[in-house]
């Protein structure tokens, strides 16, 4: 008798061990159905995504504006001076003499000078009405551009006082302009 016990829980451990086994393959497997299950779903959601489902009206279409001259300008001014201003930077590096790296040195300074006085007098003709305005320092002269349709007399010694004040220049070397 003591045969037939110890035979049938050798048995009884085989046939648990395989009823465990089984789950986890059930487990497994019905992970992967899931899995998969849901990676077709994604699928299915992005083609259906890309269905019109409702005609648009030509009024609901938004126009992309392009950026307007003074955007344009802007941008590449910026564009000019980090690059003028890398040149100067790599020659002050490199350069063959402390003569040399003193001009580069000084050049970045009234660069940089020349961009904030730029952004001053834009944003003081910007605070009298204008939308938009763009100032260029040169060496003895200074242009701007307004953006408006036309200037009048008034407008134009406007924006000259405050071009003279900071600049420090007379109106003579102060040429405006109006664009639209």
């Amino acid at each position: 008798m003591k045969i037939i016990s110890v035979f049938s829980i050798n048995k009884l451990g085989k046939i648990a061990s395989l009823f465990v086994l089984l789950g986890i393959l059930l487990l497994v497997l019905n992970s992967m159905y899931n899995y998969f299950q849901d990676a077709f779903e994604v699928r299915a959601n992005r083609s259906n995504a890309m269905q019109v489902s409702k005609q648009i009206v030509s009024d609901q279409i938004v126009p992309v504006m392009a950026p307007d001259f003074f955007t344009e300008y802007r941008l590449e001014r910026d564009k000019i001076r980090s690059e003028r201003s890398d040149l100067l930077r790599e020659i002050i590096q490199n350069a063959p003499s402390p003569d040399a790296k003193q001009q580069a040195q000084e050049s970045i300074l009234k660069m940089t000078l020349e961009k904030q006085r730029e952004m001053e007098m834009e944003n003081l003709i910007k605070a009298k009405g204008f939308a938009d305005a763009l100032v260029f320092i040169r060496d003895n002269s200074v242009n701007a551009v307004v953006k408006t349709s036309e200037l009048t007399r008034e407008e134009v010694i406007q924006v000259a006082e405050v071009i003279s004040r900071v600049s420090g220049l007379k109106p003579g070397d102060i040429t405006i302009s109006a664009k639209p």
